[in-house]
């Protein structure tokens, strides 16, 4: 069993922090444009990698130069900006948001890791309490086991040896 005297956190968030982290959020998310892909498009559209980036920096200084005089009129310089700009701020926030991420599944799985371990070992003694004849223990015990019933491999029950 692991060193319960290790507790890593023993802490919640302050309310007010968690409060304006889900506000903030929400706000976030009311202000990003509307743009929602289905299954197939996702697995259809064009990414962007290193040389497709190179390539649209390319097509920028070109339509910067020349591409009033050889293209369309329909074929706008902002157009083409203004989506590129969009892919530099997504992926900015992107980057942040995957070092939260990481820090929150780090913050899950520990905090999981010491609440179960820790309820184990207060199940631990329920059970040899238990099975020492103590009454008061016996119905916590019983309450508890029942996370472990249908799990084969264990130990069979008292009643059963």
């Amino acid at each position: 069993m692991a060193n319960l005297s290790e507790n890593r956190l023993n802490e919640v968030l302050d309310p007010a922090v968690l409060s304006a982290a889900i506000t903030g959020l929400d706000a976030f998310m009311e202000g990003l444009p509307e743009g929602v892909l289905n299954d197939d498009q996702r697995r259809r559209y064009t990414g962007m990698d290193v040389d497709n980036r190179v390539f649209v920096e390319t097509v920028l200084d070109v339509m910067a130069g020349s591409g009033a005089s050889v293209l369309p009129a329909s074929f706008q310089l902002a157009t083409l900006q203004v989506d590129y700009q969009l892919f530099e701020q997504v992926k900015a926030v992107l980057a942040r948001v995957a070092q939260v991420q990481r820090k929150l599944e780090d913050l899950l799985r520990i905090s999981a890791h010491e609440a179960f371990t820790y309820a184990l070992a207060v199940y631990a003694i329920y059970e040899t309490m238990s099975k020492a004849g103590s009454e008061d223990a016996r119905a916590g015990f019983e309450l508890m086991r029942e996370r472990f019933a249908g799990q084969g491999g264990g130990r069979p029950a008292e009643e059963e040896l």
